[in-house]
């Protein structure tokens, strides 16, 4: 019996040090339509590591053949998304208020020491273009609250479909801070019936391509 105590007593330590203990994170993130390149370092407690991510190499099709099944399959497979792509729009937009509430409850979790982030983006349709701009405006306005140095440009491009972001900076979080947010908007009852369309929407997609 006392050797079960004890190791329940370990157990709640080990929860409470990883949940409470302070996370630093120190980042360099460079991408573009080709892919995403990173650094980034993490420090906890005693422990450090550090990791680099670099874009896959895409295979490029030999013969005609194979080029045209990969279109095929392309096409049969982005058919139905594209049909829903307004009604999936308008459906996120709903949560916009709850969306940003999150935004706000973990960012204000967050210690930001400095952040930096430079980003031009196009959709493929424009009126998606302008409500991200909206999006990023606002997340803009929050980070500047929380953050000793900040600084950002955001360049929409409405004519054509386009991505290249810089974002560099170092945080400091505990992992434990973020659960209360988090909780608040998963089981609100808006964000739940909108969860609840999108994997409804997402299975039947999955039964017609499948088909």
């Amino acid at each position: 019996m006392f050797f079960l105590y004890v190791i329940v007593l370990i157990i709640i330590f080990l929860l409470a040090l990883i949940l409470l203990a302070p996370i630093a994170v120190a980042f360099d993130v460079n991408g573009g339509l080709s892919g995403v390149r990173s650094n980034v370092s993490l420090k906890w407690m005693f422990l450090s590591y550090s990791f680099s991510g670099q874009p896959d190499a895409k295979e490029v099709p030999v013969t005609n053949s194979t080029t045209s099944a990969e279109e095929g399959t392309t096409k049969e497979d982005t058919d139905h998304p594209l049909k829903n792509t307004y009604e999936m729009a308008r459906k996120g937009y709903a949560i916009k208020g709850q969306f940003l509430h999150l935004m706000k409850g973990l960012l204000f979790q967050l210690h930001i020491r400095d952040l930096a982030f430079d980003l031009t983006y196009g959709l493929p349709d424009p009126a998606d273009t302008g409500m991200m701009c909206g999006y990023l405006h606002t997340l803009a306005s929050i980070v500047r609250g929380r953050a000793r140095s900040f600084s950002y440009s955001l360049y929409p491009v409405f004519m054509e479909e386009a991505f290249d972001v810089h974002l560099s900076g170092s945080i400091r979080f505990r992992i434990g801070s973020f659960i209360p947010p988090l909780l608040m908007f998963i089981f609100n009852v808006k964000v739940l019936k909108t969860g609840w369309w999108f994997a409804k929407n997402r299975y039947s997609s999955g039964s017609v391509s499948g088909a």
